[in-house]
């Protein structure tokens, strides 16, 4: 269980969060004769010195790894976090290339995705992921169905997401193009905005007998046509700044590559690590042996939602855990907040939400 702030003593908090700042700012250790040159406590470096004492006892401060000089454990990484929470947490000022990405206008769903993506492993010099809904979860906007050689219908789908998708089935008997024009046109008249899923389910439950009554000659292509509607179960699972591992040096050794590699093939890594860390506002960060994959205890993982009613995404960050907490998940909450937006907009004058 995560310890909370206020049971460490005021004082001891205060000292605890400067040398957490100092290590983040320069990823080194710090000792009680520097810690007490450059406080703001106006305490004498005995007393500095006799706080770090308790600190360590506490499981708050360690030595292992440094010459000389005490440096943050996990415990008191989870401590700072706890505050995080306490307030808004979010760049001081808007990133400008946010701003400038914004009133680019971007069209598709994945080139927001991509942009939000390089943008927070430029600025974070971390590994930055997402995790995108199963294909068959995404809401239709238009379909478009042609007639192609050797019995071939090309099946176009827009989703209202901006995002196009294309494939070819193989009918068993040719169909001309006003009967697909037709289909098409009841398809998205009808269905406009319901996931591909719902749409495929209530396809298999029946032709439409309002249709079917004009136009017999629907029913078979109605038949075939549901594999329309049918897209592999697999999610988009995108990675950005894969190279900036080699730059953290406590990443940059074999086994840590390796590890943090057998974590990304999972499909539920994301999802499952940041319901095991804790929630901050709105978002959630995942500490060390917190995230419940070995080998990951020197790293942390900040994540933030983004969605269209059932539809839901995650942005996140994975990074060594002496990362700047604060300004890493500020700006995942930033990212996660353009992706919300593009989709709220992508989906305007979309129909009432029908259970799917």
């Amino acid at each position: 269980m995560a310890t909370r702030a206020y049971e460490v003593p005021q004082r001891e908090h205060a000292i605890l969060e400067e040398i957490i700042q100092y290590y983040l700012d320069r990823h080194e250790a710090i000792s009680a004769r520097t810690l007490a040159k450059i406080s703001r406590l106006s305490l004498s470096p005995t007393t500095i010195r006799n706080l770090m004492e308790d600190l360590s006892t506490a499981g708050l401060l360690t030595t292992e790894g440094v010459t000389r000089g005490r440096i943050p454990t996990q415990k008191a990484f989870a401590i700072h976090v706890a505050r995080l929470g306490e307030r808004k947490v979010q760049p001081k000022a808007r990133p400008p290339q946010i701003a400038a990405m914004e009133e680019g206008k971007p069209e598709r769903l994945q080139a927001v995705v991509h942009q939000m993506g390089g943008f927070l492993a430029g600025q974070t010099g971390c590994l930055a992921l997402a995790a995108l809904p199963q294909h068959d979860r995404y809401p239709l906007d238009w379909v478009r169905f042609a007639s192609m050689p050797d019995r071939q219908v090309l099946v176009t789908l827009r989703t209202l997401f901006g995002d196009l998708w294309c494939k070819l089935l193989v009918s068993a008997d040719p169909f001309p193009d006003d009967l697909l024009e037709e289909v098409g046109r009841f398809i998205n008249t009808t269905y406009r905005g319901r996931t591909l899923a719902a749409i495929r389910n209530d396809i298999m439950a029946g032709e439409p007998k309002e249709l079917l009554a004009s136009m017999p000659s629907l029913g078979a292509a109605f038949r075939m046509l549901r594999k329309a509607f049918e897209w592999e179960q697999g999610r988009d699972r995108p990675t950005w700044g894969t190279d900036n591992l080699y730059r953290i040096p406590e990443l940059h050794v074999p086994e840590q590559l390796l590890s943090i590699h057998r974590a990304l093939s999972d499909a539920e890594f994301l999802s499952d690590t940041l319901q095991r860390g804790r929630r901050v506002n709105g978002g959630w960060i995942a500490i060390g042996t917190e995230t419940g994959y070995p080998g990951l205890e020197n790293c942390a993982l900040t994540g933030y939602p983004f969605g269209w009613r059932n539809w839901q995404g995650l942005v996140a960050v994975l990074g060594p855990m002496r990362m700047n907490y604060a300004q890493v998940f500020g700006l995942t909450a930033e990212c996660a907040g353009v992706i919300d937006r593009f989709l709220q907009n992508s989906a305007a004058g979309a129909p009432p939400q029908e259970a799917d």
